[in-house]
Protein backbone atom coordinates (compact mmCIF):
# COMPACT_ATOMS: atom_id res chain seq x y z
CA UNK A 1 0.00 0.00 0.00
CA UNK A 2 1.38 3.36 -0.34
CA UNK A 3 2.31 4.95 2.97
CA UNK A 4 0.22 7.98 3.15
CA UNK A 5 -3.01 6.33 1.89
CA UNK A 6 -5.34 4.26 3.69
CA UNK A 7 -5.41 0.79 2.84
CA UNK A 8 -7.40 -0.34 -0.70
CA UNK A 9 -8.44 -3.20 0.42
CA UNK A 10 -9.53 -2.08 3.75
CA UNK A 11 -11.98 0.40 2.04
CA UNK A 12 -13.07 -2.72 -0.29
CA UNK A 13 -13.96 -4.71 2.83
CA UNK A 14 -15.89 -1.84 4.47
CA UNK A 15 -17.76 -1.33 1.36
CA UNK A 16 -18.55 -4.58 1.17
CA UNK A 17 -19.82 -4.50 4.46
CA UNK A 18 -22.07 -1.24 3.76
CA UNK A 19 -23.36 -3.76 0.84
CA UNK A 20 -24.14 -6.71 2.40
CA UNK A 21 -25.99 -4.59 5.37
CA UNK A 22 -27.83 -2.73 2.63
CA UNK A 23 -29.65 -5.96 0.65
CA UNK A 24 -32.63 -7.54 2.62
CA UNK A 25 -31.51 -10.77 1.55
CA UNK A 26 -27.77 -10.98 3.01
CA UNK A 27 -28.55 -8.27 6.14
CA UNK A 28 -28.89 -10.47 9.07
CA UNK A 29 -25.52 -11.69 8.04
CA UNK A 30 -23.76 -9.04 8.97
CA UNK A 31 -22.74 -7.81 12.65
CA UNK A 32 -25.23 -5.30 14.13
CA UNK A 33 -23.77 -1.63 13.87
CA UNK A 34 -21.20 -2.61 11.48
CA UNK A 35 -22.13 -0.85 8.82
CA UNK A 36 -22.81 2.33 10.43
CA UNK A 37 -19.36 2.40 11.07
CA UNK A 38 -17.85 1.32 7.66
CA UNK A 39 -19.54 4.67 6.52
CA UNK A 40 -17.98 7.05 8.79
CA UNK A 41 -14.47 5.19 7.97
CA UNK A 42 -15.25 6.20 4.30
CA UNK A 43 -16.22 9.40 5.22
CA UNK A 44 -12.99 10.91 4.72
CA UNK A 45 -12.86 12.30 1.22
CA UNK A 46 -15.23 12.82 -1.79
CA UNK A 47 -14.05 9.20 -3.27
CA UNK A 48 -14.44 7.34 -0.06
CA UNK A 49 -18.23 8.76 0.11
CA UNK A 50 -19.35 7.62 -3.25
CA UNK A 51 -17.63 4.18 -2.57
CA UNK A 52 -19.98 4.23 0.24
CA UNK A 53 -22.90 5.67 -1.11
CA UNK A 54 -22.46 3.45 -4.36
CA UNK A 55 -22.46 -0.03 -2.09
CA UNK A 56 -26.09 0.98 -0.02
CA UNK A 57 -27.54 2.16 -3.68
CA UNK A 58 -29.88 -0.78 -5.40
CA UNK A 59 -28.86 0.03 -9.05
CA UNK A 60 -24.87 0.89 -7.98
CA UNK A 61 -25.20 -2.13 -5.94
CA UNK A 62 -25.85 -4.57 -8.83
CA UNK A 63 -23.35 -2.86 -10.66
CA UNK A 64 -21.00 -3.52 -7.88
CA UNK A 65 -21.85 -7.87 -7.79
CA UNK A 66 -21.67 -7.94 -11.30
CA UNK A 67 -18.13 -6.46 -10.48
CA UNK A 68 -17.33 -9.15 -8.70
CA UNK A 69 -18.77 -12.16 -10.38
CA UNK A 70 -16.51 -10.77 -13.34
CA UNK A 71 -13.57 -10.58 -10.94
CA UNK A 72 -13.62 -12.75 -7.81
CA UNK A 73 -16.94 -14.14 -7.03
CA UNK A 74 -17.83 -14.60 -3.86
CA UNK A 75 -15.74 -12.38 -1.97
CA UNK A 76 -17.82 -10.60 -0.23
CA UNK A 77 -19.57 -13.27 1.53
CA UNK A 78 -15.95 -14.75 2.28
CA UNK A 79 -15.27 -11.69 4.19
CA UNK A 80 -18.40 -11.92 6.39
CA UNK A 81 -17.90 -15.68 6.64
CA UNK A 82 -13.98 -15.08 8.32
CA UNK A 83 -14.94 -12.08 10.05
CA UNK A 84 -18.39 -14.25 11.99
CA UNK A 85 -15.65 -17.16 12.79
CA UNK A 86 -12.85 -14.74 14.02
CA UNK A 87 -15.88 -12.93 16.54
CA UNK A 88 -17.32 -15.71 17.56
CA UNK A 89 -13.91 -17.33 19.02
CA UNK A 90 -13.28 -13.73 20.23
CA UNK A 91 -16.68 -13.57 22.07
CA UNK A 92 -16.03 -17.31 23.60
CA UNK A 93 -12.62 -16.24 24.95
CA UNK A 94 -14.34 -13.27 26.61
CA UNK A 95 -16.83 -15.31 28.38
CA UNK A 96 -13.68 -17.97 30.01
CA UNK A 97 -12.18 -14.66 31.50
CA UNK A 98 -10.02 -13.57 28.90
CA UNK A 99 -9.21 -8.99 29.33
CA UNK A 100 -7.69 -7.72 26.59
CA UNK A 101 -8.11 -8.36 23.01
CA UNK A 102 -5.50 -7.12 20.58
CA UNK A 103 -6.22 -6.60 16.91
CA UNK A 104 -3.07 -6.50 14.53
CA UNK A 105 -3.38 -4.61 11.24
CA UNK A 106 -7.23 -4.18 12.01
CA UNK A 107 -8.04 -1.69 8.73
CA UNK A 108 -11.57 -0.76 8.80
CA UNK A 109 -12.91 -3.62 11.02
CA UNK A 110 -15.80 -2.91 13.25
CA UNK A 111 -14.88 -5.37 15.90
CA UNK A 112 -12.44 -3.38 18.05
CA UNK A 113 -15.21 -0.31 18.48
CA UNK A 114 -17.95 -2.78 18.77
CA UNK A 115 -16.25 -5.22 21.74
CA UNK A 116 -15.07 -1.58 23.43
CA UNK A 117 -18.40 -0.50 23.88
CA UNK A 118 -20.20 -3.56 24.76
CA UNK A 119 -17.75 -4.69 27.32
CA UNK A 120 -16.15 -1.62 29.17
CA UNK A 121 -14.40 -3.83 31.18
CA UNK A 122 -11.55 -5.20 29.29
CA UNK A 123 -9.29 -3.50 26.98
CA UNK A 124 -8.97 -3.46 23.45
CA UNK A 125 -6.06 -2.17 21.24
CA UNK A 126 -6.00 -1.76 17.18
CA UNK A 127 -2.36 -1.82 15.97
CA UNK A 128 -2.28 -0.85 12.50
CA UNK A 129 -0.48 1.03 9.12
CA UNK A 130 -0.14 4.83 10.25
CA UNK A 131 -1.95 6.62 7.02
CA UNK A 132 -5.10 3.38 7.80
CA UNK A 133 -5.58 3.97 10.73
CA UNK A 134 -5.91 7.92 10.50
CA UNK A 135 -8.71 7.38 8.20
CA UNK A 136 -10.29 5.47 11.11
CA UNK A 137 -9.67 7.81 13.96
CA UNK A 138 -10.98 10.38 11.88
CA UNK A 139 -13.87 8.51 11.21
CA UNK A 140 -14.54 7.28 14.83
CA UNK A 141 -13.99 10.99 15.58
CA UNK A 142 -16.96 12.23 13.20
CA UNK A 143 -19.75 9.88 14.98
CA UNK A 144 -18.70 9.00 18.63
CA UNK A 145 -16.19 9.51 21.27
CA UNK A 146 -13.50 7.04 21.33
CA UNK A 147 -14.32 4.66 24.19
CA UNK A 148 -11.81 4.71 26.84
CA UNK A 149 -11.04 1.15 27.06
CA UNK A 150 -10.14 1.26 22.94
CA UNK A 151 -6.70 2.20 22.28
CA UNK A 152 -5.19 3.11 18.21
CA UNK A 153 -1.73 2.44 17.99
CA UNK A 154 -0.17 3.33 14.94
CA UNK A 155 2.71 0.47 13.36
CA UNK A 156 3.56 -0.58 10.08
CA UNK A 157 4.41 -4.40 10.64
CA UNK A 158 6.67 -4.50 7.78
CA UNK A 159 8.87 -2.04 9.18
CA UNK A 160 8.79 -1.99 13.08
CA UNK A 161 8.50 -4.86 15.36
CA UNK A 162 5.23 -5.67 17.62
CA UNK A 163 6.26 -3.00 20.73
CA UNK A 164 6.00 -5.84 23.72
CA UNK A 165 6.38 -3.25 26.72
CA UNK A 166 3.05 -2.06 25.13
CA UNK A 167 1.17 -4.81 25.10
CA UNK A 168 2.44 -6.61 28.74
CA UNK A 169 -0.39 -7.47 30.80
CA UNK A 170 -0.83 -9.79 33.34
CA UNK A 171 -4.17 -10.98 31.95
CA UNK A 172 -5.28 -13.56 29.55
CA UNK A 173 -4.76 -11.58 25.94
CA UNK A 174 -6.58 -12.91 22.61
CA UNK A 175 -4.96 -11.72 19.70
CA UNK A 176 -6.75 -11.29 16.17
CA UNK A 177 -4.01 -11.52 12.89
CA UNK A 178 -7.02 -11.14 10.63
CA UNK A 179 -6.08 -10.51 6.46
CA UNK A 180 -2.50 -9.83 7.68
CA UNK A 181 0.05 -12.06 7.25
CA UNK A 182 -0.61 -12.29 3.23
CA UNK A 183 0.90 -8.99 3.18
CA UNK A 184 4.23 -9.57 5.26
CA UNK A 185 7.38 -10.98 4.34
CA UNK A 186 8.85 -14.51 6.09
CA UNK A 187 11.21 -12.27 7.85
CA UNK A 188 7.86 -9.87 9.41
CA UNK A 189 6.50 -13.26 10.13
CA UNK A 190 9.46 -14.43 12.34
CA UNK A 191 9.84 -11.03 14.41
CA UNK A 192 5.99 -10.83 15.02
CA UNK A 193 5.64 -14.33 16.61
CA UNK A 194 8.74 -14.48 18.12
CA UNK A 195 7.48 -11.26 19.89
CA UNK A 196 4.36 -12.59 20.78
CA UNK A 197 5.85 -15.74 22.12
CA UNK A 198 8.20 -13.35 24.76
CA UNK A 199 5.18 -11.25 25.59
CA UNK A 200 5.22 -11.40 29.59
CA UNK A 201 1.25 -11.69 29.73
CA UNK A 202 -0.77 -14.66 30.69
CA UNK A 203 -2.69 -16.78 29.05
CA UNK A 204 -2.35 -16.24 25.05
CA UNK A 205 -4.60 -17.39 22.32
CA UNK A 206 -4.64 -16.11 19.06
CA UNK A 207 -6.73 -16.46 16.15
CA UNK A 208 -5.18 -15.29 12.65
CA UNK A 209 -5.65 -16.53 8.82
CA UNK A 210 -3.28 -17.58 6.15
CA UNK A 211 -2.92 -17.87 2.35
CA UNK A 212 -2.86 -21.59 1.14
CA UNK A 213 0.34 -22.19 -0.92
CA UNK A 214 -0.75 -24.24 -3.61
CA UNK A 215 1.14 -27.44 -4.96
CA UNK A 216 2.49 -25.75 -7.82
CA UNK A 217 3.59 -22.95 -5.60
CA UNK A 218 1.27 -20.08 -6.22
CA UNK A 219 -1.00 -18.63 -3.87
CA UNK A 220 -4.29 -16.79 -3.57
CA UNK A 221 -7.77 -17.68 -3.94
CA UNK A 222 -9.05 -20.29 -6.44
CA UNK A 223 -10.84 -19.56 -8.49
CA UNK A 224 -8.13 -17.67 -9.49
CA UNK A 225 -8.62 -14.01 -10.79
CA UNK A 226 -5.73 -12.22 -13.07
CA UNK A 227 -7.69 -9.14 -12.39
CA UNK A 228 -7.62 -9.03 -8.77
CA UNK A 229 -4.07 -10.57 -8.54
CA UNK A 230 -2.79 -7.39 -11.06
CA UNK A 231 -4.98 -4.75 -9.22
CA UNK A 232 -3.46 -5.60 -5.63
CA UNK A 233 0.35 -5.39 -7.44
CA UNK A 234 -1.30 -2.17 -8.77
CA UNK A 235 -2.29 -0.42 -5.19
CA UNK A 236 1.10 -2.03 -3.56
CA UNK A 237 -0.77 -4.87 -1.81
CA UNK A 238 0.15 -7.56 -3.27
CA UNK A 239 -0.23 -11.28 -1.25
CA UNK A 240 3.51 -12.12 -0.20
CA UNK A 241 3.50 -14.71 2.33
CA UNK A 242 1.75 -18.27 2.09
CA UNK A 243 1.53 -21.58 3.41
CA UNK A 244 0.45 -25.24 2.56
CA UNK A 245 -2.21 -26.20 5.75
CA UNK A 246 -0.45 -29.55 6.23
CA UNK A 247 2.71 -27.33 7.24
CA UNK A 248 0.95 -25.35 9.60
CA UNK A 249 1.26 -27.54 12.41
CA UNK A 250 5.21 -27.77 11.80
CA UNK A 251 5.49 -23.95 11.16
CA UNK A 252 3.78 -23.02 14.40
CA UNK A 253 6.10 -25.87 16.55
CA UNK A 254 9.50 -24.83 15.08
CA UNK A 255 8.23 -20.73 16.38
CA UNK A 256 6.92 -22.86 19.46
CA UNK A 257 3.35 -22.55 19.23
CA UNK A 258 0.74 -25.17 19.44
CA UNK A 259 -1.57 -25.58 16.91
CA UNK A 260 -5.43 -25.41 18.55
CA UNK A 261 -7.38 -25.61 15.69
CA UNK A 262 -7.32 -24.92 12.11
CA UNK A 263 -10.24 -24.87 9.64
CA UNK A 264 -10.10 -24.75 5.98
CA UNK A 265 -12.21 -21.87 3.53
CA UNK A 266 -14.82 -24.33 2.92
CA UNK A 267 -15.40 -25.39 6.37
CA UNK A 268 -15.64 -22.06 8.04
CA UNK A 269 -17.82 -20.87 4.96
CA UNK A 270 -20.03 -23.73 4.67
CA UNK A 271 -23.70 -22.33 6.12
CA UNK A 272 -24.82 -20.70 2.91
CA UNK A 273 -25.49 -16.68 2.38
CA UNK A 274 -28.78 -16.02 0.88
CA UNK A 275 -28.32 -15.15 -2.63
CA UNK A 276 -24.78 -16.25 -2.86
CA UNK A 277 -24.27 -19.60 -4.37
CA UNK A 278 -20.11 -19.09 -4.90
CA UNK A 279 -17.59 -20.32 -2.66
CA UNK A 280 -13.94 -19.24 -2.63
CA UNK A 281 -11.39 -21.43 -1.47
CA UNK A 282 -7.83 -20.74 -0.66
CA UNK A 283 -7.77 -18.52 2.65
CA UNK A 284 -8.01 -20.86 6.03
CA UNK A 285 -8.00 -20.18 9.97
CA UNK A 286 -5.80 -20.56 12.66
CA UNK A 287 -6.48 -20.83 16.92
CA UNK A 288 -3.05 -21.29 18.24
CA UNK A 289 -1.06 -20.49 21.53
CA UNK A 290 2.44 -20.60 22.93
CA UNK A 291 3.64 -24.30 23.50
Amino acid sequence: MKLAEASNTAKVIAASTILLASDARTASQVAPGAAALCKQFLSGSKADRWLARSAAQPFTRWIWRTLEKLTLPGIMAHYWHRKRWIEACCRRAIDEGFERVVILGAGFDTLGVRLAHEFPHIDVIEIDHPATQAAKRQGLARCMTTPANLRLVPLDLSKAPLPASLLDHSGASFFIIEGVLMYLSQTDIDRLFNTLRQLSTGQIRIVFSFMTQWAEGSSGFRPRSWLIERWLTWRNEPFTWAIAPEAMEDFLAKRRFRLVKMVLTREFSSLPMIGVSEALDGENLVVCRPA
